[in-house]
């Protein structure tokens, strides 16, 4: 989401955690928290319609779903006619649905424009909510209450979530790009002369009309019908007649005595069928609605529209024709597409307020609306212009000169709001760069300030004379200070202050842990695109951590630029000794068994920060220049996990009972004792030391993973 096609660097790094924090205080400050917010909805998908207008202009969308699996059941296209133009990054947008059988790729594409009479306006209207209804409620008693209250609320022109949902018509059936013959199926008649006969010749041992509960209907007509048998109360998709079997065929139940059909609906429903010479159309079950955005691949079950039934004719009720199990099929997909192209609308709504003039003046909690806090249920999907389900929109908000719609409301957490708002500022960070984040982050009330601050540091000495400058800057991939006093104070420890040096690395420090998170964090993100989280903030561990820190400036020798006194300079002694053990090739820390001197990690930490003020504050160049001290960087392959967090994982897998660790400190000496219970029993106990708690607490971790692994 770009806001200003210039990049400028602010000045200082982008801390997302703590500017949501921020964020929650600035609304806890305004007034109490309140969980109860409104949820919007897309203006783009709200129009009213009069009977009265002689016609209205529809944009329509191709909406292509193409199946990468097999199946017998072919996808057919679905047209989304609008009376808004979508933007052309969402009339082109492409994802996939999961399916239990695999994933269906759908791909959106601006098809025509075209004009509705209102006439052809409530036709598509009354098929789109019959199909809906069938498919969402799988019954039909309440449907014509429904159609009714259709035509009563078009002649009010009520505002509501309203837009149309077609079949597409094959190729050789255009020009029009609607299928008129599905869609006036609702209104099926069984006249004989009807004008949708396709083919009229009856399979054999079949006359060319069979008896039905709505009279005397043509072949044709009723092998791509959705019918309803009113003895069971289902609905069923008839794809074609049995041509081998009749009311007089043999049932066969399992388990049970062969009797013929006639027989069977005599003894259970206490039905005479009374033209048991007719063949038994060939029905499956209509299909089950499900939330296709969220994989159910490990969950497929075998639903019952697998599987085929036979029914007499004389039992059925058409209710659509024609109307083929492809188009019943593809329909059931529309819910959870609609769905997400919502989610689109209101972050492109979203944008659209970000980007104009509304920088004054905000009321924080209307970002609330947009957010989508809860899973999709297909079963509180509106269906487009259905004013039966409470699909009227309560309020209408005018926000900078912009309809916001609301039709309802729900609890959000502040929780929930504040990772909202940190994903919202990584969002204009990675794409528009930190202008547009600190633009995104001003406009929620998260003051920012872009002014730069020159440094200014008066040192009464050369820096040459107490470092050697020449050869740190090698060290740091040949970077050139243009101030060398700041890589003086990165190296000056607090007790080491002459009175030509007016400061030591602890502000450095703090500033360059900011920076190297932030730029790790960036590099990681970029690098592996397709990386979850969670090991994304596992990688980004790994590599932002005092040991990994220390154990890099003990490989470049760094510990002898440190300006400190001698008692500073026999701690790190200890700390490099240590580290001989190690392997070099590593830059974790993790490995190492003693603790560490935190004073090596700071000089990292220090040195990141006087390049990030000497640049300009230029975050590019303290990752080259950093880069080098910290490789081999970490991958997938090579992230070590950290002990604790490893311990921590594998007693949630085994299903452990961790006690609270006991933890003491004497003469120096931190000991930590870890224990684990299962089935009340205790199954380990370690207790080691070290030199600081932490180290002792992963010493104990590691222990207790080499003995339950029997390493």
């Amino acid at each position: 989401m770009e806001i200003d096609g210039t990049q400028q660097q602010s000045a200082a790094p982008l801390l997302v955690e703590e500017a949501t924090q921020e964020f929650v205080a600035i609304c806890a400050e305004s007034e109490p928290y309140d969980d109860e917010q409104p949820s919007y909805v897309p203006a783009e998908l709200v129009k009213p319609w009069c009977s009265n207008d002689a016609s209205a202009l529809y944009h329509c969308y191709l909406i292509q779903m193409k199946p990468n699996f097999c199946y017998d059941i072919p996808v057919n296209d679905i047209v989304l006619g609008m009376r808004s133009e979508l933007d052309c990054d969402i009339a082109n947008m492409t994802f996939d649905l999961e399916v239990g059988r695999g994933s269906i790729t759908v791909n959106f594409k601006k098809a025509t424009e075209i004009h509705l009479s209102s006439e052809q306006v409530l036709q598509c209207r009354r098929f789109q909510i019959t199909i809906f209804r069938i498919l969402l409620d799988h019954e039909l008693p309440n449907l014509g209450k429904v159609l009714e209250r259709l035509c009563l609320a078009q002649n009010l022109g009520i505002e509501s979530i309203d837009y149309l949902l077609l079949p597409a018509a094959r190729m050789h059936q255009r020009p029009s790009i609607i299928d008129w013959e599905c869609v006036t199926s609702v209104s099926f008649q069984c006249e004989e002369n009807s004008e949708y006969h396709v083919d009229c010749s009856p399979p054999k041992n079949c006359s060319r009309v069979l008896h039905t509960k709505n009279g005397m209907v043509c072949t044709c007509r009723i092998q791509n019908s959705l019918v309803y048998t009113p003895h069971t109360g289902l609905l069923y998709c008839i794809t074609g007649l049995l041509d081998d079997l009749n009311g007089n065929s043999l049932l066969r139940p399992r388990g049970r005595r062969a009797r013929s059909y006639k027989t069977h609906y005599e003894e259970k429903h206490g039905i005479k069928l009374r033209f048991d010479q007719q063949l038994l159309l060939k029905g499956k079950h209509i299909f089950k609605v499900q939330n296709y955005l969220k994989s159910c691949r490990l969950h497929a079950e075998r639903d019952s529209c697998h599987t085929s039934v036979e029914l007499p004719p004389e039992l059925c009720s058409i209710v659509m024709s024609p109307l083929s199990v492809s188009n019943l099929y593809s329909f059931s997909f529309v819910p959870s597409i609609m769905h997400r192209l919502e989610s689109l609308l209101l972050a492109v709504n979203l944008k659209r307020m970000v980007l104009d003039r509304c920088t004054e003046n905000v009321t924080i909690p209307t970002i609330k609306g947009f957010i989508r806090n809860e899973c999709f249920d297909p079963k509180s999907w509106i269906i487009p212009g259905d004013y039966s389900g409470g699909s009227f929109l309560n309020e209408e908000l005018p926000f900078n000169e912009r309809n916001i719609y609301i039709r309802g409301r729900r609890k959000v957490k502040s929780k929930r709001v504040a990772d909202v708002v940190e994903a919202l500022i990584g969002a204009f960070l990675s794409t528009g760069g930190e202008i547009a984040a600190i633009y995104f982050m001003n406009w929620v009330g998260i003051k920012v300030d872009l002014v730069h601050i020159p440094y200014e540091r008066h040192f009464h000495v050369q820096p040459e004379k107490l470092i050697d400058v020449r050869h740190l800057e090698s060290l740091l991939n040949n970077y050139s200070f243009r101030h060398p006093h700041l890589l003086l104070e990165a190296l000056t420890h607090r007790s080491y202050m002459l009175p030509q040096i007016p400061g030591c690395y602890e502000r450095l420090e703090f500033l360059g842990d900011a920076v190297l998170d932030y730029v790790i964090t960036v590099y990681l993100y970029n690098k592996y695109p397709g990386m979850s989280p969670g090991v994304l903030t596992d990688m980004r561990s790994a590599s932002v951590n005092n040991n990994c820190y220390a154990l890099s400036a003990v490989k470049r020798r760094l510990h002898e630029h440190i300006l400190a006194p001698d008692n500073v300079h026999s701690n790190i002694a200890n700390t490099v000794n240590n580290f001989e053990r190690l392997s070099m090739e590593s830059t974790f820390g993790w490995e190492s068994e003693t603790s560490f001197s935190e004073v090596l990690a700071d000089i990292i930490e220090s040195l990141a920060g006087a390049i990030f003020v000497d640049s300009e504050y230029d975050k590019n160049a303290v990752f080259q220049s950093i880069r080098p001290l910290l490789e081999p960087l970490v991958s997938p392959e090579t992230m070590p996990l950290n002990p604790v967090k490893e311990f921590h994982d594998y007693c949630q897998k085994m299903q452990y009972i961790m006690k609270k660790p006991v933890k003491s400190i004497q003469n120096g000496v931190a000991t930590r004792t870890i224990e684990v219970e299962a089935n009340g029993v205790v199954k380990y106990t370690y207790t080691s030391t070290a030199s600081n708690n932490d180290t002792a607490k992963r010493l104990a971790c590691k222990e207790f993973l080499r003995l339950s692994k029997g390493n």
